[in-house]
């Protein structure tokens, strides 16, 4: 195994870093635990991606210095991932969708958020615990097979750097949709304590 750079290693020692692989590995072992109940699996995941959501919030921004757009890495091999994440996920079913607006922030003419009939129903859509689950575990998954099986400068700063992207821009919204469609779940009686 090659020896990490002196940036990768204290990019990996900081708090917020290690902090956030920890909720990564966390919520990725669940979705791999395969003998949990409905109820301790939907409990369990809240609390999860609860974790994950705060960690990726305070996850920095990192410069990319070994790693470019250009970067090429053997990738996870998505039949496995499939595998891997059949827990409960895949028996879910359709007591697992919501209803959501799919972007709660648009705006009207006056260029602040707006409450226009036309725009918000067309904004409406239904979401589903199945696809957040499955698309928040193949992020995470994808990147840390970089950190922990590619593990070279590149690789590390790549998954940590597409991570945080992700944050923002994938896993991220499927990451409080969860987290919105489970609150409801809980704490509107839709599941028993």
């Amino acid at each position: 195994m090659k020896k990490l750079s002196k940036e990768i290693n204290q990019l990996l020692k900081k708090e917020s870093t290690i902090d956030f692989l920890a909720a990564v590995r966390q919520f990725i072992n669940l979705l791999e635990t395969r003998t949990l109940g409905i109820e301790l699996f939907y409990t369990e995941a809240h609390i999860s991606l609860a974790n994950l959501y705060q960690s990726g919030l305070n996850l920095e921004n990192i410069d990319l210095i070994y790693s470019d757009a250009e970067s090429k890495f053997e990738e996870v091999n998505k039949e496995e991932l499939k595998k891997e994440n059949e827990n409960l996920i895949s028996s879910l079913g359709e007591d697992s969708f919501y209803w959501k607006v799919f972007d709660p922030t648009v705006l009207g003419t006056s260029g602040k958020p707006t409450v226009d009939q036309k725009v918000a129903a067309k904004d409406v859509c239904q979401g589903w615990l199945v696809d957040d689950f499955a698309d928040i575990y193949a992020d995470l998954k994808e990147e840390i097979f970089k950190i922990d099986i590619i593990r070279t400068d590149e690789s590390i700063e790549d998954a940590l750097w597409q991570l945080k992207f992700g944050f923002h821009h994938h896993w991220g919204n499927h990451c409080i949709d969860a987290i919105r469609a489970l609150h409801y779940l809980w704490y509107d009686g839709k599941l028993a304590m």
